[in-house]
């Protein structure tokens, strides 16, 4: 007993520690849950636009209700968020000014006191505690194919390797380009389904959205080799072409679209699709081929005409009229495709088109109604430029551009800062490169051979397009479904603790 007499106030205060220190545990964590809920909740507000920090503020301070129950320092059981600070990077180093650069947002929560009630020194004992998160949004792009070029936009110097993507929508594109390559090694692909052009081919053919998904704020594996002759026909079937090597559709069906507009022709029944060069000797009247950097005169109409490349890109070769290169301006001959496809027709003030129309938003206006746009035209030679699917032994049934499904001539493709990348190591062979941001493309033309001719029926076997070039319009930034019609790939957002 009396052992027991002189252990009990030692047992008693060890005892009392243990529930005090209990409650500041669990103060803490209160604290720090709070922090972590009001964090995400900013971030989930942080989508760039106009009134994005004002949302984060009011979300963070509003949108969860937390409470403590374990702080007694008499101010309640209301968990405040005085403390709301935005920055521009991940590491957390540079203040966002304004709503566009608030990337990430740090939340404190008020300090709040657990007065200890069962130690020794009642109450003279206590434990002030505050809390706080960082969190932003994680996001990843979903069903990307395998095509990457280098941001126009990017200056002489950039060190950033997540500068803002900077191209224009409707202007034309030279994404795959015979031999030419971005940088060694590196001809415009990533990898997606994995390594090798088969992988490269199947992610290209089929209708379907391949779950496979890249984050946005991480890298990707660049694809080495010119693997265009591999992945042509995935690309080619969405004109309607025979596939060919049927193994590329292993995830099919792979499907062509609805309006396959294109300037190639073939035999009625056949799947072979041609220039034909040896009926078409003038290519202005029979096929489009500019001879300058100009649009056609107004006394040539061409008999078939395709959705044309932009004019400081259709003189063909490398050497390119474009201020930009392989980007270009966005001034394609609107005029000559109208008097081609649709004569009579007031284009310039038709509802869904008009004097700045682009080509995707004409591929769309088209596809409203089949039978009358996108009549068939006969050829010469007996052939005929068929506009629509020829479905049977060929290719699958055509499919729609469709507002709530797919459109089998809109792509994706990653943005890359380049000459960021060109910096050591380089980009020089296989590479894990960040990715600026993801942009959706319109494919304007079928990758072939075309030769090129002129009114004086000389330079007939000079090249115009080579089958390893991949054309296209830029529609707009990918996963938002702007330029019309449905984002080829999903983006999902979601906010995320960092520390």
């Amino acid at each position: 007993a009396a052992v027991y007499a002189l252990a009990l106030p030692a047992l008693i205060a060890v005892g009392g520690i243990a529930f005090d220190f209990a409650r500041m545990a669990t103060m803490d964590t209160e604290l720090q849950s709070a922090a972590d809920q009001a964090a995400l909740s900013a971030a989930s507000q942080l989508d760039g636009s106009t009134g994005a920090r004002d949302r984060a503020r009011l979300a963070a301070r509003n949108l969860i209700s937390n409470e403590t129950r374990f702080a007694n320092d008499g101010l309640g059981r209301a968990i405040g968020v005085p403390t709301i600070e935005f920055f521009v990077d991940k590491a957390g180093t540079v203040a966002a000014g304004n709503d566009v650069d608030a990337n990430f947002v740090n939340v404190s929560v008020t300090t709040r006191t657990a007065n200890f009630a069962l130690t020794p020194i009642v109450g003279a004992i206590r434990s002030t505690m505050r809390a706080s998160a960082y969190a932003g949004i994680g996001s990843a792009i979903c069903g990307v194919v395998p095509f990457f070029i280098c941001n126009p936009t990017e200056p002489v110097g950039n060190v950033d390797p997540y500068y803002p993507v900077g191209v224009t929508p409707g202007v034309g594109i030279v994404m795959g380009e015979g031999g030419t390559q971005w940088g060694p090694g590196n001809f415009g692909f990533i990898e997606t389904l994995g390594t090798g052009a088969a992988n490269a081919a199947e992610a290209l053919a089929s209708n379907a959205l391949f779950t496979s998904c890249v984050q946005t704020d991480q890298n990707v594996t660049t694809q080495t080799g010119n693997i265009l002759n591999a992945v042509r026909d995935s690309l080619n079937m969405r004109f309607d072409f025979d596939p060919g090597n049927a193994s590329v559709c292993k995830s099919g069906p792979c499907s062509p679209s609805t309006n396959v507009r294109k300037d190639v022709v073939r035999e009625s029944g056949k799947c072979e699709w041609k220039e034909n060069p040896a009926t078409d000797t003038n290519f202005q009247s029979k096929r489009y081929r500019p001879l300058t950097d100009a649009a056609l005169s107004t006394s040539i109409t061409p008999e078939i005409m395709g959705h044309p490349r932009d004019i400081c890109h259709s003189l063909g070769g490398t050497s390119y009229a474009c201020p930009s290169g392989r980007v270009g301006n966005g001034v394609w001959d609107r005029a000559a495709y109208f008097r081609a496809n649709h004569p009579g027709l007031d284009w310039q003030n038709t509802t869904g088109l008009g004097a700045t129309v682009s080509r995707y938003e004409t591929y769309l206006w088209e596809a409203e109604n089949v039978a009358t746009r996108l009549a068939n035209k006969a050829g010469s030679g007996g052939l005929t430029a068929y506009s629509t699917p020829q479905a049977g032994r060929c290719v699958a049934p055509g499919l729609a551009p469709d507002p709530s499904g797919i459109d089998r001539r809109r792509i994706s493709a990653a943005v890359v800062n380049c000459r960021r990348v060109s910096q050591t190591p380089g980009l020089n062979g296989q590479k894990s490169i960040p990715v600026a941001g993801f942009i959706d493309v319109f494919l304007v033309e079928p990758s072939i051979d075309r030769t090129k001719c002129d009114g004086n029926k000389s330079g007939c076997g000079d090249s115009y397009s080579s089958q390893n070039d991949v054309y296209v319009e830029a529609i707009g930034a990918a996963g938002t479904g702007q330029g019309g019609a449905v984002a080829q790939i999903s983006k999902r957002d979601v906010p995320r603790l960092i520390r």
